[in-house]
């Protein structure tokens, strides 16, 4: 029986040119990932999933490195919280407020980083609108507490943010608080490292020979305006970038420790920590002479440390993360910022004591101010720390008188 064959040479002449090949390998393998995109992407809007236990709300900022979405409300939700998040037209974790102050009418700016933020709890649980709240029933009428706050800032995107986006609101305080943070969140160098493999966009000064601040913009982000819009717009695109954070692999640690707590360290030598100091010691002196310029009173208040409310502290340190450092010494970081405030003579005063005795009067335990599984504080923290404030206020008479309008 006889078949039909084809020769060899025949054959190879068939075939397609490599390069005709080649595109079409890589049009059919463009298909199958768009393919596989578009079902991911309905399957996360179907499915419960897609419902968001949380949903973007911040983005890159060419001036600040990050900043919050205007006009959004979304949920967020990590391990043991639930919440919405509501910014305002102007981009920020607040209600919504005028430009021009009212006339009487008396603004306190409340900026910082995360804390502030407050977007663990629901929006009428923050430290700001808490604050307003105490004092609407104590009489004063005609106080706003603005929430200037925004995650992962240092006191660098404070100063900035002050300059272009808060004193445009006319305040007449300036409470700038302090997180442990903050002095790494101020350094080109060990910023970077504590993200590791990551990206973090921030705008640093570093110093020149002479010891003076040099501005260093934030870098642009690459494909900002196709990224921009995936993040907005894609459900997979959102949960596929959250996945890649997650992926947390530091390349560098403080003595087997996150690179914050350098801050603690009572190591002197140390020439990035060294820098870092210099830096946040000459930013907020610089911060203290925009705002008083402006004719407000500027007041730099350090938040609560860890190791005050916690008796406990050392043995969770420990156990998170083994033997501790002889360098590690928290209360190095207080010391310093009172060096600062001193040295630059800025006013500088902690809520620390009312912390420590509302923990003992109502004799709280673990995890006391915060959550369970977050550092950030709850909405009880929230409200203790509100009431801090006010208390700080009236202490020093920062406040005008209730009722009363100011001139």
């Amino acid at each position: 029986m006889e078949t039909d064959t084809i020769p060899s040479s025949a054959s190879q002449e068939m075939r397609l040119p490599w390069h005709k090949r080649l595109l079409f390998g890589l049009a059919y393998a463009l298909f199958m990932v768009v393919t596989l995109a578009l079902l991911g992407e309905v399957a996360l809007r179907v499915l419960p999933l897609g419902k968001f236990r949380s949903a973007p709300f911040r983005q890159y900022d060419s001036q600040l490195g990050v900043s919050l979405i205007p006009d959004m409300k979304v949920t967020h939700s990590r391990g043991c919280f639930t919440g919405e998040v509501e910014t305002n037209r102007w981009g920020f974790r607040d209600r919504d407020r005028i430009l021009e102050k009212p006339a009487g009418g008396f603004r306190i700016a409340l900026v910082g980083d995360s804390v502030v933020e407050g977007v663990h709890v629901n929006p009428d649980q923050v430290m700001n609108i808490e604050m307003e709240k105490l004092l609407q029933q104590q009489g004063y009428r005609n106080v706003e507490v603005m929430n200037f706050g925004i995650e992962g800032i240092g006191t660098t995107q404070e100063l900035i943010m002050y300059k272009e986006r808060i004193r445009q609101f006319h305040p007449d305080l300036v409470l700038l608080t302090v997180s442990d943070n903050d002095v790494m969140n101020n350094s080109s160098t060990l910023q970077p490292k504590s993200y590791g493999i990551h990206t973090w966009y921030c705008p640093y000064y570093n110093l020149d020979s002479n010891g003076q601040l040099v501005f260093q913009p934030v870098q642009s982000r690459p494909l900002n305006g196709l990224v921009t819009f995936l993040e907005r717009h894609s459900y997979l695109a959102y949960y596929v970038e959250r996945v890649w954070y997650r992926a947390d692999l530091p390349l560098y640690k403080w003595y087997g420790m996150p690179v914050y707590f350098g801050s603690y360290s009572d190591d002197p030598l140390d020439p990035e920590w060294q820098q870092a100091w210099m830096v946040t010691d000459k930013v907020m002196g610089r911060m203290r002479d925009t705002v008083e310029a402006d004719g407000a009173r500027f007041v730099v208040v350090p938040w609560t440390n860890f190791t005050d409310i916690d008796p406990d502290w050392r043995q969770r340190l420990t156990k998170q993360f083994g033997p501790l450092p002889e360098k590690l010494a928290p209360a190095k970081l207080d010391q310093r910022l009172q060096q600062i405030a001193d040295r630059q003579k800025i006013t500088m005063e902690f809520i620390t004591p009312y912390m420590q005795a509302y923990r003992d009067q109502h004799q709280l335990q673990w995890p006391y101010f915060s959550l369970t599984c977050d550092p950030h504080f709850s909405a009880m923290g929230h409200q203790v720390a509100a009431s801090a404030m006010i208390d700080l206020l009236q202490r020093h008479q920062w406040l005008p008188a209730p009722g009363a309008s100011v001139h």
